[in-house]
């Protein structure tokens, strides 16, 4: 494990870094707090962001998704109703919906250190620099000189609250050249990366109450919204309101200690000490590492081998700090914004997945039972339609509503994500107990499938289309595309599953659902490979089509055209600028084809150009998204499934190339 510790001894405006608890995130620079938020600011903004501070802005003229215009397709007899809107151009009201609500950042906590002339320290003032992430613990620890003067910080967060804990020794803090700043920001209207607006201060509220000579509680209000902090300090230190939400703490001796507990419900209980946070850091991560699966890579020749473990063990860190909440994650964690902070349902399962694969299948769970909070206007959306069921959105937040897009909303890959991802706890867990407790949401993800599928009198079969667009995004036609490829593989696969489940409880099958099962188009082949879709007519294979033999068994996939898919789209030569998950589903379909060369290629590549940063996070876009936890998870999965194999493989690491030394525990086949 300490093999793979975060050791940084140079600034980077690329190097930020997270303590949290899947919940809460406290985001930090070389300094181990967030002292230098400018030098950041145009790569990763530094900040404090949760998976309950949410907000919206003032709505004067009554926008909502009830009353927006929607778009319809016809499609067999019906219409297809969807909230279609420029995202380029919108309308005002589809600005605003999209917008809102938006994750907000709750605070900041960073040093404010003088130089001996008076002014202030630039981050360039550092000097020997030496950062360290300790993945044993969850502690940070920071130290540096300014002026060959030391300082030191520690810093963690509490795993079972969302509470962050400093302590900071330096003979700067006696001599008044070091104090500690708190800060509360507005809402940012930015898509991202940042989330928090310091240029209004006059438009939201902090109201500061003494508790004794060592704390204070801080209740906020930010336009609807409402959040509480609890800070507590140690003795000698005192704080004081420099301005309009802004406040430092000094103290008279070298050492102060700073702890701050963020709530979205006023807070009774005492703050911890640093030492209390910095225990519960400690147990919270041995726990984790111990009770999770582990591999093991080391021993190979082969010098890819060590960067792949190295990726591994940082991203099992990095999504137990930012995606393992009780909602699904947004695409950037709780590091920086984007898409105004909603998450994605069509990227849950690579969140996702790879928790049951990894021995947590309770952390997954969390997310589960958070969407069932989004059934409601899910069943009304699926309602519009004139379909059964749950319709799960595209983008959302935690009311669950669809945020309107010209693409979003037609997407269908996302529909099958919770009933795959149920399944996967009941591969871990195995008992009845699981059934019962996501059968509503297996059950009536499968009814939306069934009833918006179309039956073809002509073709005499079931189709999925007009009205849809392809996972990859790129065919508008909504008005007649028809059979996205992977879509109809992955809708037949998680429909079969639905069933199991019925049989599972002792129910009879569904006969609808079997109907449409046994009469489904076929995934399209033309000219020896994998298209998007079956209309618009395309002769290019469609690097989605990899997922029906990857995260999907592959059952009744054409292996030939699906090898020459493949291999055309993979570019497993190249270096990798930039990694996605869908990366590792490539990787995924190679490991089941037999091709475990091609597998490690794609998960390590040619990393001169190195897309996995020294933290763990890894690169999309730079400017939009910095951080992008999907290809963490999608990782996480397939190297699970290369290891531990998949329903019918066999041999030890049947994913990996046979000369390379695999150990591992804990881990899960993928089916």
């Amino acid at each position: 494990m300490s093999r793979h510790d975060v050791v940084l001894n140079a600034i980077d405006p690329n190097g930020a870094m997270a303590v949290g608890n899947g919940e809460f995130a406290f985001n930090f620079d070389v300094t181990g707090v967030q002292s230098f938020p400018d030098y950041y600011a145009k790569t990763m903004p530094i900040g404090i962001l949760s998976d309950w501070g949410w907000h919206s802005f003032p709505n004067p003229n009554g926008y909502s998704l009830a009353n927006f215009k929607m778009r319809t397709v016809p499609k067999y007899g019906r219409q297809f109703v969807f909230p279609s809107a420029s995202t380029s151009h919108p309308t005002p009201d589809a600005a605003y919906l999209r917008a809102n609500e938006n994750r907000i950042g709750l605070g900041r906590i960073g040093l404010e250190m003088t130089k001996g002339d008076g002014s202030a320290v630039a981050i360039t003032d550092l000097t020997n620099i030496n950062e360290k992430l300790d993945l044993w613990t969850g502690i940070l620890s920071s130290s540096f000189e300014v002026e060959g003067v030391p300082v030191h910080v520690e810093t963690a967060a509490h795993p079972a609250r969302d509470e962050v804990g400093v302590s900071i020794v330096s003979p700067l803090i006696a001599s008044g050249r070091l104090k500690v700043r708190l800060a509360f920001p507005y809402a940012s209207q930015s898509f991202g990366p940042d989330y928090q607006d310091w240029s209004h201060p006059e438009l939201h509220q902090t109201v500061m109450t003494a508790r004794g000579k060592t704390g204070a509680d801080f209740d906020r209000t930010v336009d609807s919204t409402h959040y509480f902090v609890r800070a507590k300090w140690s003795p000698g230190a005192s704080l004081v309101e420099t301005g309009t939400h802004q406040y430092l703490l000094s103290s008279g001796t070298d050492h102060v200690e700073l702890t701050a507990w963020f709530s979205p419900t006023a807070i009774t209980s005492t703050a911890d000490s640093v030492a209390a946070v910095e225990a519960a850091s400690r147990e919270h991560w041995r726990k984790y590492w111990m009770d999770g699966g582990m591999i093991d890579l080391s021993g190979n020749d082969d010098a890819r081998a060590a960067e792949l473990e190295r990726r591994i063990v940082l991203s099992q860190y990095v999504m137990a700090v930012h995606d393992a909440g009780s909602t699904p994650p947004q695409e950037t964690g709780l590091g920086v914004n984007s898409w105004y902070g909603k998450f994605h349902m069509e990227m849950y399962w690579w969140h996702a997945a790879h928790w049951a694969l990894w021995g947590h299948a309770d952390i997954l769970e969390k997310s589960l039972d958070g969407i069932k909070e989004m059934m409601p206007p899910s069943r009304a959306m699926a309602k519009l339609e004139g379909c059964k069921g749950v319709k799960w959105p595209k983008m959302t937040d935690p009311t669950g509503l669809e945020s309107p897009s010209g693409v979003g909303p037609a997407l269908v890959w996302q529909q099958p994500h919770p009933i795959y991802l149920a399944e996967l706890v009941w591969r871990a867990r195995r008992d009845k107990a699981t059934l019962e407790r996501y059968k509503d949401i297996v059950f009536e993800t499968a009814d939306y499938m069934a009833t918006f599928m179309d039956y073809d009198p002509q073709r005499k079969e079931y189709v999925l289309g007009p009205g849809i667009n392809s996972a990859d995004e790129k065919h508008l036609d909504y008005d007649h595309n028809l059979n996205p490829t992977m879509e109809v593989a992955y809708w037949k696969w998680a429909l079969e599953t639905a069933q199991e489940w019925r049989v599972r409880l002792g129910m009879t099958r569904e006969p609808l659902w079997d109907k449409v099962i046994n009469n489904m188009a076929a995934p399209t082949v033309r000219d020896g490979v994998y298209p998007a879709m079956e209309i618009p007519v395309e002769n290019n294979p469609s690097t989605m089509t990899t997922f029906m033999d990857g995260v999907l068994p592959g059952k009744g996939i054409d292996q030939v055209a699906m090898r020459n898919t493949l291999h055309r789209v993979a570019h497993a030569d190249q270096p990798q600028e930039s990694v996605t998950w869908g990366t590792a589903m490539m990787a995924m379909c190679a490991a089941r084809l037999g091709e475990p060369d091609l597998a490690i290629q794609l998960l390590v590549g040619t990393y001169t150009q190195n897309p996995f940063r020294p933290s763990g996070y890894t690169i999309r876009r730079p400017d939009q998204t910095p951080m992008y936890m999907p290809a963490n998870g999608g990782w996480l999965s397939a190297v699970a499934m290369m290891a531990a194999g998949w329903d019918g493989s066999t041999g030890h690491a049947p994913g990996f190339p046979k000369n390379w030394k695999v150990r591992y525990e804990g881990l899960l086949p993928l089916p």
